[in-house]
């Protein structure tokens, strides 16, 4: 992280600091002893010498670094990109502050997420009044809502003794970058493999399909009782149909803090892979039939109750696109009670207990890199929800460390599948939308499958 980029990531869009870079300490004390010799010895040179770094000195402690007033034009190549694109900003700035820059340092602010492939994002120059500075660099696109708003500008004085570091607002630049969410499906509770969403069950009531007889009950609709029979044997019976049941599923994704974590140096967080495969699900889930509803376990809240059709399709995608919930930088650290340290962080569950429908099913998508993550998949579970667990595997094999937190996380779905709950082993080793099964590395064509003998645990 360069100077500037450092310095402006402590203050907020529109604020400024002035300090003393400390370069020229104890010139002073120097320069009056320099003087104090030259005096003692009689030699004139030593003393002008001394008075020089006096002056020096005095001007050092009085000079304040310029205020940077700088206009600022932003021009980005392509605010739509797709997935891997590569993007080209070019930033200007004018000097309209009417006094010289001696020492002007720039960086614009690229939003978390984005890398820089090409070029740079930062300058250093000296800038006169009305002229203009520019840089040029290529980020490559990555999902998600992204706000270019803002400048860090660092300016220093002439002896270089103090630092004025603003963060400077600028017109909003927006790129939303939107994945194609290739469809895919998972098992859903004990119903089935691939579930048609409104699929008859064993609930019985009103409908077409006939399902049985019974006899007749005191209440029952006169429409319903089968009147052919009761002409045939004097018997009141009772027809049953099959009552169409919409199959209800909520797609949790895991972006708690603790979800933020990378494999190896891939820079992609398991919060943007599990978001990933929620779209991919969602997707497919909607096209057999299921309504599709969308949470995230999270402090930043993020919900929208399972519906169908093409409409709530695409919210669906847009809320995984661009809400904050599934952004690229983690949620603060939130505790339940009173706030005290001794308090359970707070990661929305509680919240999602009271949005969540009693007779919807749950594809939770999480890394599962800590005990919570379990603890959420069974508490679920206990409280009469199908659960399937959908986890991304974002560790890496390349330290004990990793290794250790790998065996962990095998550990953690070893004891959900122990639990009875349908585990998907969801790897993307090429950072794309596929489902592989791990040692094949072969793409399955519509059903994730858990990569062992493909068998659902």
């Amino acid at each position: 992280m360069t100077e500037a980029a450092a310095l402006g990531s402590e203050l907020a869009r529109g604020e400024q600091r002035l300090e003393r870079t400390g370069r020229w300490d104890g010139i002073h004390a120097l320069a009056l002893a320099a003087t104090a010799v030259g005096i003692l010895v009689g030699t004139p040179v030593a003393i002008l010498a001394g008075l020089a770094g006096v002056g020096f000195a005095a001007y050092s402690r009085a000079a304040e670094a310029p205020d940077p007033a700088l206009a600022v034009e932003r021009h980005v190549s392509d605010t739509d990109p797709d997935p891997g694109d590569t993007v080209r900003v070019t930033l200007t700035v004018e000097n309209e502050s009417g006094r010289t820059l001696p020492d002007l340092r720039f960086c614009d602010d690229v939003p978390a997420g984005l890398e820089v492939v090409e070029g740079t994002a930062r300058h250093t120059t000296a800038l006169r009044p009305g002229k203009r500075a520019s840089i040029a660099y290529e980020f490559e696109a990555v999902r998600g809502r992204h706000e270019f708003d803002s400048l860090t500008v660092v300016t220093r004085d002439v002896s270089g003794a103090s630092r004025r570091t603003a963060r400077q607002a600028t017109d909003r630049s927006t790129v939303v970058c939107r994945p194609r969410y290739e469809a895919r499906t998972a098992p859903l509770g004990d119903l089935a493999t691939r579930l048609t969403g409104d699929q008859p069950v064993s609930a019985t009531g009103e409908g077409i399909a006939f399902h049985s007889m019974r006899e007749y009950r005191t209440g029952d609709s006169l429409s319903s009782v089968d009147w052919n029979r009761y002409a045939k044997d004097g018997e009141l019976a009772t027809r049953r149909f099959d009552q169409p049941r919409t199959v209800k599923v909520v797609l949790l994704v895991d972006a708690r803090r603790e979800a933020y974590v990378t494999a190896g140096d891939d820079r992609r967080p398991g919060v943007d892979v599990c978001a990933y495969a929620a779209g991919a699900l969602a997707s497919g889930l909607a096209d057999d039939g299921c309504h599709v509803g969308l949470a995230a376990l999270s402090p930043r809240d993020c919900w929208l109750p399972p519906a169908s059709g093409r409409t709530h399709r695409e919210r669906l995608h847009e809320a995984l696109t661009t809400h904050d919930a599934f952004g690229w930088r983690p949620p603060a650290e939130s505790r339940s009670g009173e706030g005290d340290e001794s308090d359970p962080v707070d990661d929305g569950f509680d919240r999602l207990l009271a949005q969540l429908p009693g007779d919807a099913q749950v594809v939770f998508c999480s890394p599962f890199v800590d005990d919570r993550a379990v603890e959420v998949a069974r508490a679920l579970d206990a409280r009469g929800h199908d659960v399937t667990v959908a986890s991304p595997d974002v560790t890496a094999a390349d330290s004990p460390y990793r290794r250790l937190a790998a065996t962990e996380r095998r550990l953690g779905l070893d004891e959900c599948r122990r639990a009875g709950i349908s585990v998907v082993e969801w790897t993307t080793r090429d950072g794309g939308s596929a489902v592989v099964e791990p040692g094949r590395g072969s793409r399955e064509p519509a059903v994730a499958t858990d990569g062992g003998d493909g068998e659902w645990r």
